[in-house]
């Protein structure tokens, strides 16, 4: 898995040029660009110990493939990064192989920032919720179908999902994200339970570019300009396992004067079903 990643990250930022950024900037964009697109982020924090990946907020894909162990090792990594010292001699044992982990205090809590809050939180909610979520799960017919990440559209399509009655499904991420290296994943999706499981096959990544100071409606720190997107096959697929809860088929709603739209929450976001024609093409 580390092989692939590495030949993966070797092309990435062969010839990026950047600019409108002090040298701090840069070498953080770069980093964080690199830690965002990278799968396995979790699975190199509890294995080899990259700590870097902690200071950016993790997602979904970036958790949803790992078991409760390794979760539980992911969000006490947090801790352990601060000097945390662990009672739990297993905890203690897993993260004393690493040479950053100098435990030193049985109190962190004044410096959680903001982002370890986050994961913690993201953490947590997959914890809380692996083995079966407290919902009455939704049917293959109310899932399939194009899935938005907000309920209107601005100036471009915000993260979403296309799940087709094939049994295909294709992830996009958002347009106003001009930062993110990973655009595209898709491969198989079938439904465990309260668990949407998405068996990916292949994924989309924007190769090489410039970073620039973010423009038009874009969203985001800084952008990827003139990059170059590149399609790579899984092997083997990699699986994810996302919660699925708090289903809504849509219809009348108090308080609202027209009907409203289907949702759920996919993961740890909540998404709208704008059609249930994943293939209509004004969607693509």
């Amino acid at each position: 898995m580390l092989g692939r990643i590495s030949v993966i990250f070797a092309i990435l930022f062969i010839s990026i040029c950047v600019y409108a950024f002090d040298s701090d900037a840069i070498r953080m964009y770069e980093l964080r660009s690199e830690v965002q697109a990278n799968l396995y982020a979790g699975d190199d924090v509890v294995y080899e110990g990259e700590m870097q990946n902690l200071d950016f907020r993790l997602s979904d894909f970036q958790v949803a493939s790992m078991n409760l162990h390794e979760l539980m090792l992911l969000r006490n990594a947090i801790f352990a990064k601060y000097g945390y010292l662990f009672e739990n001699e297993i905890i203690f044992g897993h993260f004393e192989q690493f040479n950053w982990y100098v435990p030193r205090t049985d109190d962190v809590s004044e410096l959680i920032s903001d982002t370890d809050q986050w994961n913690i939180n993201l953490i947590l909610y997959y914890e809380n919720r692996l083995e079966s979520c407290e919902t009455e799960s939704p049917v293959i017919d109310e899932i399939v179908g194009f899935w938005h990440g907000n309920d209107c559209v601005g100036s471009g399509w915000s993260k979403r999902y296309f799940f087709y009655p094939d049994g295909r499904f294709v992830f996009r991420e958002s347009q106003m994200d001009g930062a993110a290296r990973l655009r595209e994943l898709s491969g198989e999706w079938y439904l465990d339970g309260s668990h949407l499981v998405l068996e990916a096959d292949s994924v989309v990544y924007n190769m090489t570019g410039e970073i620039v100071e973010p423009y038009a409606s874009m969203g985001s720190d800084y952008v990827i300009d003139n990059g170059e997107l590149v399609y790579s096959e899984l092997r083997p697929h990699d699986v994810f396992r996302l919660p699925l809860e708090s289903y809504f088929e849509g219809g009348e709603l108090e308080g609202y004067d027209y009907p409203v739209l289907p949702d759920m929450r996919i993961g740890y976001g909540r998404y709208w079903r704008m059609s249930a024609d994943a293939q209509s093409e004004h969607l693509h």
